[in-house]
């Protein structure tokens, strides 16, 4: 949204906005194909479908629907990106978004980014385009700076489960990663551990960097790091290179979600060791599988939901009073799940 300025677009020197026939033109497709990609109702060649976007972004088109929208000071849409709609953690936290929206009288526009960065542009391209009221982002590769300040000066933003730091005007929800790596630190510690191998996600995502601090603050004992990318065959593989010596030095695992865990859970198997039996894993996230994998994973409980519909709530407070909102924080308890798969290291 531009609270300042909620008019349509118009092209250099006072032109009429573009239509949907110049876009079409410029694209070298026709108008219902222009329609079919914006609307995303029907299958478009990809190459294509980049190429009207592109078109879109540069002659400023805005459907006339939300045209008139925007002549009455919202669109009532807000953007959601968000990195892997199949991952059960982020389909909750886009139910918490879309049913505080719903609940406001607010659309979402839903964009599963895939960990693409390229394929981010092409949305937050989209989005600019249509003319949301607000963005909820939640795209879960690092965030650019570059890329969220370009989008400040258009439409209040809120960050869910991620943060950047020095972004101006950026409302921030997430759990508290760095205290849900106390719990497992301290609940392997209390076990009798001493020795823990940690698989994490990107160092470059501040929560993924702040469960390991937690996890290595409270443990206190050895502690051996290996990065992934949050991915259940980084888990697998990270388990692999570690097993690759003859035999895994740790008595504990704790990786840094539950589909890491889920995938470190298959290659010790693979490897005839049992959990919790010979070595001890716990996870973080608390998805649906880590209750049904066998054994039943140790995990923290972070609330998905919660951290959607509280950053939705408050991003659409400022939207509705046509407000830039200041740059706050709201930080959401977690809750250590213990199930099976941790126990006290074999004698």
């Amino acid at each position: 949204m531009t609270p300042q300025n909620a008019a349509p677009r118009r092209a250099a020197g006072g032109r009429q906005p573009a239509s949907i026939k110049d876009v079409a033109a410029a694209a070298g497709v026709s108008p219902t194909t222009v329609s079919h990609v914006l609307s995303g109702n029907r299958p478009v060649n990809e190459q294509t479908a980049t190429r009207v976007r592109s078109v879109v972004s540069r002659l400023g088109y805005v459907p006339a629907s939300l045209a008139r929208g925007l002549q009455a000071g919202s669109t009532s849409v807000i953007g959601l990106l968000i990195p892997d709609i199949s991952n059960t953690f982020f389909a909750e936290l886009a139910k918490g978004v879309e049913d505080a929206a719903h609940h406001l009288g607010y659309g979402v526009i839903l964009c599963n980014t895939e960990f693409d960065s390229d394929r981010e542009d092409r949305y937050l391209g989209l989005i600019r385009s249509r003319f949301v009221d607000g963005v909820v982002y939640a795209a879960g590769s690092p965030p650019s700076r570059q890329r969220l300040d370009a989008l400040v000066g258009q439409f209040p933003i809120a960050l869910a489960d991620e943060e950047v730091e020095g972004l101006e005007a950026t409302l921030i929800t997430t759990a508290d990663h760095e205290g849900g790596g106390r719990l497992v630190g301290e609940h392997l510690r209390t076990l009798g551990h001493r020795r823990a191998l940690m698989l994490t996600g990107p160092s470059d995502l501040r929560s993924s960097s702040a469960r390991s601090t937690g996890f290595m603050q409270a443990f206190e004992g050895e502690v051996v790091e290996r990065v992934g990318d949050f991915k259940e065959e980084s888990g697998y593989r990270l388990i692999t290179e570690a097993l690759a010596t003859g035999r895994l030095e740790q008595t504990a695992v704790f990786a840094g979600n539950d589909l890491m865990a889920i995938g470190a859970l298959a290659a010790l198997r693979e490897a005839g060791l049992s959990v919790p039996q010979d070595v001890s894993l716990a996870g973080f996230d608390d998805i649906r599988a880590a209750s049904l994998v066998f054994p039943p994973l140790t995990t923290v409980h972070q609330p998905a939901y919660d951290v959607g519909h509280t950053a939705t709530a408050q991003l659409l407070k400022y939207v509705a009073r046509h407000q830039v909102p200041p740059s706050s924080r709201h930080t959401l308890p977690v809750e250590l799940k213990v199930r099976e798969s941790t126990a006290p290291p074999a004698s």
